[in-house]
């Protein structure tokens, strides 16, 4: 019977294959839904010159990130279940909205309650003039623990924008993420200059960390060259943490962090100056080609899936 059995298992799973061929043929052949997880209504054009920007390229939906209340109302309002709202902080003197104070937790605490946003974020370290010298301990500013507080009490997103360069920034996150495990931190550019090493350890000891991937799919070498303000950072400035290789692969060591951990990483492009969102379709392009390889699975969750689960919680007022 054993000799009988085994030509019949080979056939059947030969069989089982080719009826599933055309199957996946056609689900790779559709294109995977990209979410960005943080941008920002952008400067030097409208809004709805952005956003149109954003469809036209095929983006499945934006998360918005804005310090002005009534601003980031609006633009959900005219575009419901396509822009995400999350409520951010003004990092300059010359911006409107919402600043760093003892009543910023309380009123993102309101917002979220009241279905105006689905998260926290971008809360920046370097609020101009600076709150503390160092980042490590503004991350630890009573008004930020605050808000961190109030994110874990309602099972929100909180992005931080922080640059992880040493380890004394790295235990301050540590400790945000231990303390309020409820909360969902995302880090902002992936920590900026921090190197997948340092993630990794972040990552393993942090089931509530995740990170966005904004400015780190930026092309190698930079966008193409535009002329910028003076004073203004030169083209190409973002290709010090580009974590894209010259022929458009993932550099080896990221792509092996996203195998490990594929839950926790988000799509993001941050269009906010005015030079970038006249490349969000070049951004995309360059993030398919870099992340298809990883797989269908890893992917989608990094595209899209990851997004979705982060924010499902959400119930935005109509």
């Amino acid at each position: 019977m054993s000799m009988m059995r085994k030509p019949l298992a080979t056939a059947a799973l030969m069989f089982a294959a080719t009826m599933q061929t055309p199957v996946a043929a056609k689900r790779s052949a559709s294109p995977v839904p990209y979410i960005d997880a943080h941008s920002h209504i952008a400067e030097g054009i409208s809004i709805d010159e952005e956003i149109a920007a954003f469809r036209a390229a095929g983006l499945a939906q934006v998360a918005i990130m804005h310090p002005d209340v009534a601003s980031l109302q609006k633009l959900a309002a005219q575009h419901p279940g396509y822009v995400v709202p999350f409520i951010s902080l003004a990092r300059l003197p010359s911006m409107a909205g919402l600043r760093l104070s003892a009543v910023s937790a309380s009123t993102m605490r309101e917002l979220a309650q009241t279905g105006e946003v689905c998260g926290f974020g971008e809360i920046p370290t370097r609020i101009v003039p600076r709150t503390e010298p160092t980042d490590d301990l503004s991350l630890l500013n009573p008004d930020r623990l605050a808000i961190y507080a109030e994110a874990a009490r309602l099972r929100l997103p909180v992005n931080l924008h922080v640059d992880i360069a040493g380890p004394q920034v790295e235990a301050s996150i540590d400790l945000i993420a231990k303390r309020y495990r409820g909360a969902t931190i995302v880090l902002a550019h992936a920590g900026w200059s921090a190197e997948p090493a340092r993630i990794a350890r972040l990552m393993a000891a942090n089931p509530n960390l995740m990170a966005d991937l904004s400015v780190r799919l930026d092309p190698h070498g930079g966008l193409p060259a535009d002329p910028l303000p003076p004073g203004s950072l030169p083209p190409g400035a973002t290709e010090t943490i580009s974590i894209i290789a010259d022929d458009g692969s993932l550099l080896p060591q990221w792509a092996a962090l996203m195998r490990r951990f594929p839950q926790r990483f988000l799509f993001a492009m941050d269009v906010t100056q005015s030079q970038r969102p006249k490349y969000i379709a070049l951004l995309l392009a360059t993030a398919r080609k870099a992340l298809a390889p990883l797989g269908f699975t890893t992917e989608h969750a990094i595209a899209h899936r990851n997004f979705e689960r982060m924010t499902a919680r959400c119930k935005i007022r109509p």
